[in-house]
């Protein structure tokens, strides 16, 4: 598989797997927002050396494949954390390939 992250909006032609990455404000809405997100085919994978020294927010990762173009996963995956109406959660940032290749 080739590692695509493209921020103009590459579109894959076969389900490609993503990452996106999510901020959870609360602690206890992280079991909702994992069912939601397992709901949907994907994965969470926690990011335990991520802190917030003025929160316990939680750092973590959907993992999953899609063919939308790169561009709207992130809107995606927060449809489904926004679906369920009073949970505190934010994706970051997001894009084709292995969660390593965010930000790089």
């Amino acid at each position: 598989m080739t590692t695509i992250n493209d921020p103009l909006g590459f579109t894959p032609a076969e389900p490609t797997q993503f990452a996106c990455e999510i901020v959870i404000s609360d602690p206890g809405d992280v079991p909702p927002i994992i069912a939601a997100l397992a709901k949907e085919g994907m994965t969470f994978e926690r990011e335990p050396d991520a802190k917030d020294p003025y929160s316990d927010a939680i750092f973590g990762f959907a993992l999953g494949a899609s063919m939308l173009p790169v561009n709207e996963i992130g809107d995606m995956v927060l449809g489904i954390i926004d679906r369920l109406g009073h949970m505190g959660g934010d994706v970051v940032e997001w894009g084709y390939g292995p969660k390593w290749k965010l930000g790089s």
